[in-house]
């Protein structure tokens, strides 16, 4: 019977921590309440149904050392019934501790990404977010007044990325990386993104997440194939235009050349993609392949040159091509999806991939927005901007904290002076002496509860008897000589006598002559209740 009622008492504590669980009640303080509770109301249960025949039973043969010390104090004592709940107590505020010490301590802060995070990285998809819930609805018309929206789905729908659950043991926990947060991780470098047009969209994408948010606009008649320059939350962010294999070489060689000479212009991180424009132009016989291949080899020397010298270097492959949408035929014959996977496959054989230091995979941020490029190459800037979330997080493991401080600039006088507030508190203070008022005006308050008070008689209440007690000028004739002179001291003994009518006592001063009012004076006569003069 013991082990069934034993069963039934764990089966229903199993079920209440899944009740507690499902709930959300799964907290350290809940847990300690309802076991406390609980424990008590099982013991006592237990304790009602056994100690009487405990009580009862014949234990003169066999008698351990906790029932002896229990039988000491009697059947029925107190001590005997309540020394065992408050030994639980105990020994649940022990493990509460000790599970919230292991908790604080052994739970580490969530740390940068390690390197091994790279194989994960690229691995999430878009799914579509529905813009037209209630919180949304209710954020809309508090903040700009819109009551209905329109393009809800199937009208219309909002994607955004995400990345797929990692193992718990990979360590890898990635999240949007804010504006500020890349301009702590990132300040005082400097990154440079080197290709066509798909790693210039890279580019501006990477340049809003710092801060920069005209990065990127619409300019279909501005310069295209130009070197681009920017700086921000001090971040410098260059781009090379180097759409060819050839010249990709050569930007390479140029900064291994300024590494070499340890030049203060070289990057700390470069970023390369490319591959189209070589299918589109100089892919077609045999000999333009084999020479690729060679200028590519060449490039994979010139990575491996930089990363040895301590430069990360990423390389970008290219984003998924939308057939349909390609607008000319020359790229409807040479460049579609898979002749781009073709090329893919070229750069892998070729080991461009496994020689960099890591790899931003494009298709795996464009696939699912394949309808959305509009030209059959390019995306919104949005697509672009999950590439930049993805690179943001493989900075934490390639680029290292910098530990440069910031520069101190010393202000020059009067920076911070405000002149209007300055005149402000010179007017309140003249308002506090002129109009005999220490609160700013608050005082004035009084006026509303007590009829004929003004702050002026507070002032003289305050400071009146505090002169006269320290032999000072009477405030209210102010700094004069007669105030110091004989009769301005009959006066005094007048007010005296004054302040004595009106029920303030003054204790008598000695007889001596070299009496000087002391401390106690100005507290019994600010009390206005000093002690009872003695009976004679």
């Amino acid at each position: 019977r013991s082990l069934i009622f034993m069963a039934c008492a764990i089966a229903l504590f199993c079920a209440l921590a899944t009740y507690m669980k499902m709930f959300g009640f799964g907290n350290l303080k809940t847990v300690a309440i309802v076991s406390t509770v609980f424990g008590a109301l099982l013991y006592q249960t237990i304790m009602d149904s056994t100690w009487e025949s405990y009580v009862s039973s014949d234990v003169s043969d066999e008698v351990s050392k906790a029932d002896t010390a229990f039988t000491t104090f009697g059947a029925d004592s107190s001590i005997a019934r309540i020394f065992p709940p408050i030994i639980g107590c105990m020994v649940i505020l022990i493990i509460g501790i000790s599970w919230q010490g292991m908790a604080v301590a052994c739970a580490g802060m969530i740390k940068s990404l390690h390197p091994g995070c790279g194989s994960l990285v690229n691995q999430g998809k878009w799914i579509p977010v529905d813009g037209c819930n209630e919180a949304t609805r209710g954020f809309a018309y508090r903040k700009y007044g819109i009551v209905n929206f329109a393009t809800c789905s199937p009208a219309g729908s909002a994607y955004t990325w995400g990345w797929d659950s990692a193992p718990s043991s990979s360590h890898c926990r990635f999240t949007q990386r804010t504006q500020e947060m890349l301009q702590k991780s990132l300040s005082h470098n400097r990154i440079l993104f080197v290709g066509d047009s798909m790693t210039r969209n890279l580019y501006h994408a990477v340049s809003r997440q710092i801060g920069i948010s005209d990065a990127g606009l619409y300019d279909a008649g501005g310069p295209k194939h130009i070197d681009l320059y920017r700086k921000g939350g001090g971040i410098d962010l260059d781009f090379k235009w180097a759409a060819l294999a050839t010249d990709q070489l050569s930007q390479l060689k140029e900064l291994n050349q300024l590494a070499t000479e340890e030049d203060h212009s070289s990057y700390d991180v470069v970023v390369m993609g490319g591959s189209a424009w070589d299918r589109l132009h100089v892919y077609e016989t045999k000999d333009q392949i084999d020479s690729h291949s060679d200028t590519m080899n060449a490039v994979k020397a010139e990575m491996i040159v930089m990363i040895n010298a301590g430069v990360p270097v990423i390389w970008m492959t290219p984003t998924t091509i939308n057939d349909p949408a390609l607008n000319s035929p020359e790229k409807r014959e040479r460049l579609t999806e898979a002749s781009m996977e073709d090329m893919r496959q070229v750069y892998e054989k070729l080991g461009i991939p496994s020689s960099a230091s890591f790899v931003l995979d494009g298709p795996s941020f464009s696939k699912d927005r394949v309808r959305e490029s509009y030209d059959g190459v390019h995306y919104p800037q949005d697509v672009y901007d999950a590439g930049a979330q993805i690179l943001a997080n493989s900075f934490d493991w390639l680029v290292p904290e910098t530990t440069e401080a910031e520069e101190f600039n010393v202000l020059e006088p009067g920076t911070m002076a405000r002149p209007f507030l300055g005149l402000m508190m010179l007017c309140l203070c003249f308002i506090s002496l002129f109009f005999f008022d220490g609160f700013f005006g608050f005082s004035y308050l009084a006026c509303l509860f007590v009829k004929g008070l003004l702050p002026s008689d507070l002032y003289h209440e305050a400071f009146t008897i505090l002169h006269e007690a320290s032999d000072l000028p009477d405030v209210s004739t102010g700094m004069t000589t007669a105030s110091f002179s004989p009769e301005s001291k009959k006066d005094k003994k007048s007010s005296d006598i004054q302040l004595s009518n009106q029920g303030v006592r003054r204790r008598a001063p000695p007889v001596n002559d070299s009496y000087e009012p002391g401390i106690d004076d100005e507290i019994e006569a600010l009390l206005a209740n000093p002690p009872a003069p003695p009976q004679r």
